[in-house]
């Protein structure tokens, strides 16, 4: 019975060193920022490296004179690789993460990550896709799911070859259940914030379709939010946080602001 026992015992931390072992071995990176022209080798196909570029342990990066990758992990950190040589997946398990990375930027990287986690779903979805649910096509921005802070707001989307009738930029107020509708031969729209159709705190919701009588139970969607300025600045230490770590990086004002719109969802 004690033999029993002992065995049963060892099984047990077996299995738990193997769980433990197994998933540590099978972490995934992802690219955030290169400077230069890194490449990967993944099996016997060589491939350039830019963001979102996945690094696992199939994978091996080649760093030139000059090149600078920046790459994170599902904890929120980031690491950089800033000398030649060729990095194995093993040499990135063994970088050091950049100390400096404070709980705001963790859990900026910790989202990106995430991100870049769904990205083949997402862009399946969504992106360079046209749908004909209802005659929909593809909108472009504001994004799906971010959060504005301006007092104007330009709506784009992509252009149908050949199309000469209107497009109509549907536009719902979640708050009130209100559908506006705006017939153009553009291919955008800049409308204000000025509490006629847009206001400061509202939800809505907007698609692009060519009929002018939708059928909304198939159209596509996209979601955003005006914030107020008490919720603007509610955000002001993430954003500014997470604005000094893209500045360490290199990153100018401009892009900044197209990085945190772009990979936080807050446009400002």
């Amino acid at each position: 019975m004690e033999n029993l026992f002992k065995m049963k015992k060892s099984v047990f931390f077996f299995m738990v060193f193997f769980v433990v072992h197994y998933g540590i071995s099978q972490e995934t990176f992802f690219v955030y920022k290169v400077k230069g022209e890194p490449f990967m080798k993944i099996n016997d196909s060589v491939k350039s490296v830019g963001k979102g570029s996945e690094l696992n342990e199939k994978t091996t990066v080649s760093i030139n004179e000059n090149d600078v990758l920046y790459f994170i992990n599902n904890q929120g950190d980031i690491f950089v690789l800033n000398h030649p040589g060729k990095f194995s997946y093993s040499d990135l398990q063994k970088t050091p993460a950049i100390k400096d990375n404070t709980s705001f930027s963790k859990k900026f990287f910790g989202y990106v990550w995430k991100e870049f986690t769904n990205k083949t779903a997402s862009r399946n979805d969504k992106v360079g896709v046209v749908y004909r649910g209802d005659d929909n096509i593809l909108m472009r921005t504001p994004n799906d799911s971010i959060q504005i802070y301006s007092s104007e707001i330009n709506f784009e989307w992509d252009s149908i070859k050949g199309k000469t009738k209107e497009y109509y930029l549907v536009l719902r107020d979640l708050d009130t259940d209100k559908i506006t509708k705006i017939g153009t031969h553009s291919t955008s729209i800049s409308l204000f914030v000025d509490d006629f159709i847009l206001r400061e705190g509202g939800n809505y919701q907007w698609c692009i379709t060519e009929t002018k009588y939708p059928n909304y139970k198939k159209i596509v969607f996209y979601n955003f939010k005006l914030l107020n300025q008490s919720e603007f600045e509610s955000l002001d230490d993430e954003i500014k946080n997470i604005s000094e770590v893209l500045k360490e990086i290199g990153l100018s004002e401009i892009e900044i602001r197209e990085t945190i719109c772009q990979d936080f969802k807050i446009c400002y």
